[in-house]
């Protein structure tokens, strides 16, 4: 059956990957182509800072929630996909499904990029970063590096050291920063608090960061500070578990098919209301109509029960398309987050409305994320206070 875009289970499994029935996606397709605390959590420096309405009304694009005073503009010398860096870091403590969803991914995807480097983290014995330039030593390099809870430190209280891995990247002397891609699987928080110094480093470079947070964490005590690595670099970051993860994270990962980010808006809402993204223009060249990817997530927490509901459209403005989630042959949310493929047309605007429902007025995050295989200049960074 040819794949279709949105339907479940569309496409062929890649090598080793099948679907399943609890898996609605297949793998592999090569042309599909927490820390409690406050609704920050601890260890998010500031809090949210609300640059519009929330609460019980319409909330319009003004983006929101800072709280990193004095972070970098990126020079302008850096561009999108110019020798990009990909990099794909997990923990050793994370299952074996959600490691390969990613890798599948990134494999099948190497071609596309300059560089491509993996590492495991959370051993006992710290392992280096390897960079690679050809897809079939990267292949090698993770299948010889697969998740091994034993190879970890065994306790709960032990926090990720994901943070050093980063610091290694960003100082790694040998390959291009600029529009870097960072794609990474957690399953033991870290416990450091403060990662302004990083963030500076990602965001001076245009470093995007994806994370995927399991929502049963093997240790450490923050995941805060993740969601504002990811926040904070244009990235952005699920929390799931199980199947959902995997399913989440497979997603998430698919953005390397669409490097170009072409809309990134955050939004911080409580109650019920509705959001209005301003009409906007995709890269496709006029006249041409491509599949890209929309993203969003709606907790910047794990999920929990304050949540109820969250519809939305995005349509063209003379009508001649409609995407409405949720739908049948649509992906459902997988734990806060919510990925799939859509059809874009360059000669056409679309608007994109968000309707809300959590059952406290505590706040929350949305993220909204667009992208596409056409490309698009770096958007602007979430401000700073």
């Amino acid at each position: 059956m040819p794949w279709e875009p949105g339907r479940p289970g569309s496409g062929p499994g890649g090598p080793g990957s099948p679907g399943s029935p609890s898996n609605p996606r297949s793998p592999g397709f090569p042309g599909w182509p927490t820390s409690p605390g406050g609704p920050w959590g601890p260890g998010f420096p500031g809090g949210p800072a609300g640059h519009g309405e929330h609460g019980g009304g319409v909330t319009r694009s003004h983006g929101c929630c800072g709280g990193f005073p004095g972070l970098p503009v990126p020079p302008a010398a850096c561009l999108p996909y110019q020798n990009n860096t990909v990099l794909y870091a997990y923990s050793t403590d994370i299952d074996y499904d959600t490691f390969h969803g990613g890798a599948n991914i990134m494999v099948t995807y190497a071609n596309k990029y300059t560089t491509m480097a993996n590492v495991r983290f959370d051993t006992k014995q710290e392992e280096e970063i390897e960079y690679h330039s050809d897809k079939k030593s990267l292949e090698n390099s993770l299948n010889s590096h697969v998740p091994d809870p034993s190879l970890g430190y065994g306790n709960k209280e032990t926090g990720s050291n994901l943070y050093t891995v980063l610091k290694k990247f960003l100082n790694n002397g040998e390959v291009s920063l600029c529009g870097a891609h960072v794609f990474i699987a957690v399953k033991r928080y870290p416990d450091e608090s403060d990662v302004l110094d990083i963030i500076t480093q990602l965001r001076s470079n245009h470093v995007m960061v994806y994370i995927g947070v399991d929502s049963i964490s093997s240790g450490g005590s923050n995941s805060a500070s993740l969601y504002a690595v990811s926040y904070q670099t244009n990235g952005y970051c699920l929390f799931a578990t199980g199947n959902d993860l995997w399913n989440a994270f497979h997603s998430m990962v698919e953005t390397l098919i669409f490097p170009y980010q072409f809309l990134a808006q955050n939004f911080l809402v409580s109650g019920s209301g509705r959001i209005e993204i301003p009409t906007f223009k995709t890269p496709t060249p006029p006249g041409h109509t491509n599949y890209g990817l929309v993203a969003m997530t709606i907790q910047n927490h794990t999920l929990d029960s304050s949540y109820v509901s969250m519809n939305y459209t995005i349509e063209s403005t003379d009508g001649s398309y409609v995407y409405e989630f949720p739908s049948d042959d649509l992906l459902p949310l997988f734990g806060t987050a919510q990925t799939d493929l859509l059809k874009l047309t360059g000669s056409l605007l679309y608007k994109w409305t968000i309707d809300y429902h959590y059952n406290t007025d505590e706040p929350q995050i949305i993220e909204c994320r667009m992208y596409s295989d056409d490309y698009n200049d770096f958007l602007p960074l979430p401000p700073s206070v």
